[in-house]
Parts: C-alpha cells; structure tokens; sequence
C-alpha cells in the first residue's frame, strides 16, 4: 500500500524539530527566568510542528522534548517513580494543548489570509496556553502528590513565555512562503487550494 506523501512530510518534519528540541535541551540553551520557569526553544518547536505537521508531528516532536527534558531537567529532582510519572503528564498536557493548535491553525489557514491569519494566531495560541495550563496542573498534581501546583502560579510564571513564543511563532509563519505555511499534513481540495493561492483580486472577481 502506497504511504500517502503527508504522512511521510508530517513524520520527517516531527522528527526534525524533535531532534531539534533534544539536542537544544542536551546544550543548555536556556534561560532561568524564576525558580519555576525555565525558557528554551523546544516550546517554539514543539508549536511550529503541530501547525504545519499536524496531530503525527506533534506527537514525535513532543516525544524529543520531553525524553532530553527528563534526563537532563527532571531526572532525580523528584523520587522515581515520580519523575517519569511527571514527564508522562508533561507529554499528555502538551499533546492536548497541541492539538487545539494543529487544528486551529489548520481552520484559520482554510479561511483567512495574511495579516488577519496572524490575528487568528494569536487566539490559538492564548487556547493552547490556557488548555496546557490546566492540564499541566492537573496531571502535575497527580504525577507528584504534594507538589501543589496552582493555576495561578503557572499563570503568572508563564506570561512572558507566551508572549515570546507567540512572537517568534509568528514571524516565522510570516516569514515562510505561501507553500510552505500551509498545513503540511493534509491534502486540501483543489478549490480551497486555489482560493489560497490566489490574490484577493482574482477571488473577488471569481466570486
């Protein structure tokens, strides 16, 4: 059976930006902001590949931050079992927030052009914050009893990270051309394909 070309694109461009995460995470290229916060480029990854590589990026990408993270961020600051119990939810709240932002993006991309795609994305993002927020406390709480984290200490620490990742985030997708910052993991119909590309112009006059 012949393996259509956006699983092949979704699974190689997962594993580049997850590779990309480990060896980030393995040079220390990070910045303690507080006792709670730790900034690196792995979340700027991690964003970009669920917009253009779907659900199947995300996944593999995701999977390269949070094994570099354990071993070399969260690998004996709790007890095991506990540590890996709390990688396990670090990955789970990342892929549900994550979500929102592959199929997100993916909606904002089939109906708005440059620059209102970019006020979209600034709302997709806000959700994936909000969602990963929530979920990160919640599965925190139960990988590590005691720790007691907040939502309001996870709000407050993860403000200037939101909005830098926005930021970049969204100067990249900008920056990309027209071909390459559509959703890479689906085929879109011809007709949406065509609206997409072509000038404002041309689509008034065609409808």
């Amino acid at each position: 059976m012949k393996v259509k070309r956006t699983l092949w694109i979704s699974v190689v461009g997962g594993l580049v930006l997850g590779a990309l995460s480990f060896i980030s995470t393995l040079a220390n290229l990070t910045i303690q902001i507080s006792g709670d916060l730790i900034l690196g480029p792995w979340e700027i990854f991690n964003v970009i590949s669920a917009a253009l590589f779907g659900p199947i990026g995300l996944l593999i990408t995701e999977l390269g931050l949070d094994v570099s993270g354990y071993l070399y961020l969260v690998k004996g600051v709790y007890p095991a079992p506990q540590d890996s119990y709390f990688m396990i939810g670090n990955y789970l709240a990342h892929i549900g927030a994550m979500l929102f932002v592959a199929f997100g993006y993916r909606y904002l991309y089939q109906r708005w052009k440059m620059p209102r795609l970019l006020a979209g994305w600034l709302l997709v993002m806000g959700i994936y914050y909000v969602v990963g927020i929530i979920l990160s406390v919640l599965l925190h709480n139960l990988a590590v009893p005691g720790l007691g984290a907040t939502l309001a200490a996870y709000f407050r620490n993860v403000r200037l990270e939101f909005a830098i990742v926005t930021i970049i985030t969204a100067l990249i997708l900008l920056a990309l051309p027209k071909r390459y910052r559509r959703p890479q993991w689906y085929e879109p119909s011809q007709t949406l394909a065509a609206k997409n590309e072509a000038p404002a112009g041309e689509i008034r006059n065609a409808a």
